[in-house]
């Protein structure tokens, strides 16, 4: 399942609001940065590490916001140590941005530790 044009244009500009708040400095960007990628039905906000040991950068998932076609409402799960996914509620949530405010309240520190 993908997004129309207009969903892509929401998802994109809530994201760009998001990132241009809670990215690290950019001269910190080389060794640790928040991106995103739009995934079949989905948002996945990940973090982008450097490892110390190597030059190889790993990603870490911070959130996945599914969208359902059928309801036209959104869900939002959190990766555990594990890298299962769980539902940071159980109710479904009206809009992306709705989601995305969620992920920068950062209520429990489910998503930034």
């Amino acid at each position: 399942m993908t997004f129309n044009d207009t969903q892509l244009n929401n998802i994109n500009s809530c994201m760009e609001f998001f990132l241009e708040k809670r990215r690290p400095a950019e001269h910190l960007r080389d060794e640790l940065d928040l991106q995103y990628r739009i995934e079949d039905g989905s948002v996945v906000i990940f973090e982008v590490r450097q490892l110390t040991w190597s030059d190889s950068r790993v990603e870490e998932p911070v959130a996945k916001i599914i969208h359902n076609k059928i309801t036209g409402s959104w869900s939002l799960l959190w990766m555990d140590k594990d890298s299962n996914w769980h539902h940071y509620d159980e109710k479904m949530l009206g809009s992306f941005s709705d989601a995305i405010q969620l992920v920068e309240d950062n209520t429990g520190g489910y998503f930034f530790g």
